[in-house]
């Protein structure tokens, strides 16, 4: 009797302790673009198999992961295995494996090759390491011969500077999609805010480039000589124009093109130049987060845009005149992210 006894109160001091000790159910992020089918194996308890949705990019590039729960309901069981099978992908997916955890939060993600299912606990651990120079995240070179700003966004202007010509934009990201935008910024200062992201409007862009052709050239001292253009301007690079104030925009070899000669407006010169001043390349992937993370991030080169300015000298007047180049490119030029940009 008395051990009849022991056992009941033994029984009733465990359900209370049980409760008290009960883990969360799991909640799995799918930051693939593939829906799939999901197992969870815990020590000593039935397995939960449910479906997860596709992540969605949007047209801004921001990444919608998809969020599921298991319906079981999950009390003290431990998790052993996470495994999961994503339609259409073509790759496997390794699975998350544990002598028994109780942790509550899995992420599906891109490594290198494949996809894999990890804790979140896991990529807290690895972020609180170095990672210098690895994914995720961009490294950006403006390869062009004028000062660009960069831009790396989502909803708003996440990341942004002003280059100097082969100058380098690095910066650590989430494993997640991004909009790139770079502009030629000629007097080498940032337009950009938190809350502004877009392109410098023609006319800013024109006051800068008639500010320099009528005296005001000390706006684009601040670039080195070996940055391209400034060479090639000669003796009177920063020279005011003695006899004219006109901006040519063309073929600066050729003095063709011009858009306003004499009383050349600010608005006509920034829309002149404004096809071939910037770029935007959406949906680009910064890279597989831990533990599979590329040893180089994405890589990218900023190139074209304007050619050199100087001085077109015609009998006794002289005109200032920027060669409108080429169209302006963000190329890549590693394949770090590239399987998660079909």
């Amino acid at each position: 009797m008395r051990l009849k006894q022991f056992f009941t109160a033994a029984t009733l001091l465990a359900v209370p302790f049980a409760s008290a000790f009960a883990y969360p159910k799991a909640k799995l992020h799918n930051r693939a673009p593939y829906g799939g089918t999901v197992t969870i194996n815990y020590a000593a308890c039935k397995r939960d198999v449910f479906r997860v949705g596709a992540s969605r990019l949007d047209k801004q590039g921001v990444l919608h992961e998809a969020i599921n729960e298991p319906s079981a309901r999950r009390g003290a069981c431990l998790i052993t295995s996470i495994s999961a099978t994503l339609d259409g992908a073509g790759r496997p997916v390794t699975t998350y494996t544990s002598s028994g955890t109780g942790y509550s939060k899995f992420i599906i993600a891109p490594t290198g090759d494949d996809f894999r299912v990890y804790s979140d606990a896991e990529l807290a651990r690895e972020n609180a390491a170095t990672r210098e120079g690895k994914s995720p995240g961009f490294f950006i070179t403006n390869k062009t011969m004028w000062p660009v700003s960069i831009a790396i966004e989502q909803v708003g202007c996440l990341y942004y500077g002003t280059l100097k010509p082969n100058e380098t934009f690095n910066r650590n990201t989430g494993a997640v999609w991004f909009t790139l935008k770079a502009n030629i910024a000629a007097d080498g200062k940032e337009p950009r805010t938190d809350w502004d992201c877009v392109k410098p409007v023609a006319a800013i862009v024109g006051a800068v480039v008639v500010a320099a052709a009528t005296g005001g050239a000390a706006a684009f001292a601040a670039l080195p000589a070996a940055g391209g253009f400034a060479a090639g301007m000669g003796a009177l690079a920063l020279a005011p124009l003695v006899t004219s104030s006109a901006v040519i925009v063309g073929s600066a070899a050729a003095g063709a093109g011009v858009v306003a000669a004499g009383s050349a407006t600010a608005l006509a010169v920034g829309r002149a130049l404004e096809a071939n001043g910037g770029v935007t390349l959406a949906g680009q992937y910064a890279g597989p987060d831990w533990p599979f993370r590329c040893d180089a991030k994405p890589t990218y080169e900023i190139r074209g845009g304007w050619g050199k300015p100087g001085y077109v000298v015609s009998g006794k007047d002289s005109s200032y005149a920027v060669d409108s180049g080429t169209p302006m490119r963000i190329v890549k030029t590693n394949t770090c992210g590239d399987q998660m940009m079909r």
